[in-house]
């Protein structure tokens, strides 16, 4: 009788040990990550629609630079022959200033035959003026008629009649002389003043044109200016657009290798989990067999009572050893609590997440979206938590950076190190809560070196709304 007790002893005690193996102190259970898995799948599906997203940035901004270049060309154009007309402008100009110099040439010559006319009207207005003293002395018209009346004969009247026709003739001839040399004097004045206000107003008119082109010229100039302007900012959002969309194909395969990860860690806890229910059912069935045996087995009091009060201490034992392994495993979850990143660099902080005011000194503020972290140049920058790198490089105002991907507690976060000195890992490697990634620098936009570290509940995108302050996880 007693060496029937003693294997069903042996089966009760071992069911029992299998009973307690502890399939609830793992860590994570199938199902704790399968909800990492669907939470990665969802961060994946929003990495594409991210992509999609800057794809049409990109070509939004490629469309506007297309159309940009075309006004650029048609300005250009515009441009050229604006310059054109203003070289003929220029030339019409030298041309006119030619000809204001040969008029004035003609000018002085004109006014050279202006002071012979004045001396030659100077010379008859004396003789005019003698001939009208001398006639006034004289009588007029009755001193000639004496001249006729005093005739011996016909042909002295017609001698003297001729004579007197002559004088007359002589001082009509110098009255008219008088009279049209004053008129050319006029002349000659009038054209001067004429041919010097025409040329002056063709020059004044031409002044004015090249004023005007020259003034369209700088308008088209600014014009133009604000289009290289405007297709340089498109530029920037080109470079900006591919940037995040190099970035969100990094994370999506930093997401790809984490969901990789967490479908191997499902396989080998659903295996444990498979194990231990196998065994669970085992115990059972060995515990079920043993009662069996124990009711229809006639064993005496003593020993009956042997088997109880050593199936209770076995019991005991193990339900002893069931609350330590509980209370390892609650004690483990709570350190796990305790703080999800981990001090990135050693040095002090020196300006924290938030509102602040411009560092290069403009007066303005802004936000600020991580943690700074100053210290000598070269010193040891390490990962926040385990991930995968999902940007190894250069990105505008960071100047070397990197950008880890973590799935923590079914939940995605990035953390960024910016301003690095140099780059010790590579884009899709595996990296460990607490390795060294970088050396601490004064790269990009930044006023001495330091670590400028940032942590994102999701995905980091240009906007960085998803920027929280670190302090909150250390």
């Amino acid at each position: 009788m007693k060496k029937m007790i003693k294997p069903v002893l042996v089966a009760v005690l071992a069911a029992g040990a299998i009973l307690h193996t502890p399939i609830h102190t793992f860590a994570k259970s199938s199902s704790d990550v399968q909800s990492e898995i669907d939470e990665l799948q969802k961060k994946q599906e929003e990495n594409s629609n991210k992509q999609s997203e800057l794809d049409g940035q990109i070509n939004n901004a490629e469309s506007e630079q297309s159309d940009n270049l075309a006004e650029q060309d048609n300005l250009l154009a515009k441009l050229d022959d604006l310059n054109n007309q203003i070289d003929k402008n220029e030339n019409a100009l030298n041309d006119k200033e030619d000809e204001i110099t040969e008029t004035n040439e003609k000018i002085e010559k004109i006014s050279g035959e202006i002071v012979e006319t004045e001396d030659d009207i100077d010379k008859r207005e004396d003789k005019l003026s003698d001939r009208l003293v001398s006639i006034q002395q004289n009588g007029g018209d009755v001193q000639y008629l004496q001249v006729l009346m005093g005739s011996k004969n016909f042909g002295d009247m017609v001698n003297r009649l001729n004579a007197v026709t002559t004088i007359m003739d002589s001082d009509k001839e110098l009255l008219n002389g008088y009279i049209q040399a004053k008129q050319k004097l006029e002349d000659q004045k009038q054209q001067r003043e004429d041919e010097k206000q025409n040329l002056q107003d063709q020059k004044d008119k031409l002044v004015d044109i090249k004023s005007d082109l020259k003034s369209q010229a700088s308008e088209q100039e600014d014009l133009k200016q604000q289009l290289e302007d405007e297709y340089s900012k498109l530029e920037d959002q080109i470079l900006s657009a591919e940037e995040q969309k190099e970035l969100a194909a990094n994370q999506a395969e930093a997401l790809r290798l984490a969901q990789e990860d967490a479908e191997s860690e499902k396989s080998d806890l659903a295996a444990q989990e498979k194990a231990a229910a196998e065994a669970k059912a085992a115990a059972a069935a060995a515990k079920k067999e043993a009662e069996s045996k124990q009711e229809s087995s006639s064993s005496s009091s003593k020993a009956s009572s042997s088997s109880k009060s050593s199936s209770s201490s076995k019991s005991s034992n193990s339900s002893s050893e069931s609350s330590s392994s509980s209370s390892s495993s609650s004690s483990s979850a709570k350190s796990a609590q305790a703080g999800i990143f981990s001090w990135p660099a050693q040095g002090r902080l020196s300006s924290g997440f938030g509102v602040r005011n411009d560092p290069f000194g403009s007066g303005s503020t802004g936000n600020h979206y991580g943690q700074d972290i100053a210290n000598a140049t070269g010193t040891p920058v390490h990962a926040a938590a385990d991930g995968r790198v999902s940007r190894s490089g250069t990105m505008s105002g960071y100047g070397n950076v990197i950008i880890v991907t973590h799935s923590i507690n079914g939940r995605t976060y990035e953390t960024l190190y910016g301003h690095l000195d140099s780059r010790e890992v590579s884009v899709g490697e595996k990296v460990s809560r607490g390795q060294e990634i970088a050396k601490m620098g004064n790269t990009g936009a930044s006023t001495g070196s330091h670590l400028h570290f940032e942590i994102h509940e999701g995905t980091w995108n240009g906007a960085k709304s998803n920027a929280v302050d670190p302090m909150k996880y250390f």
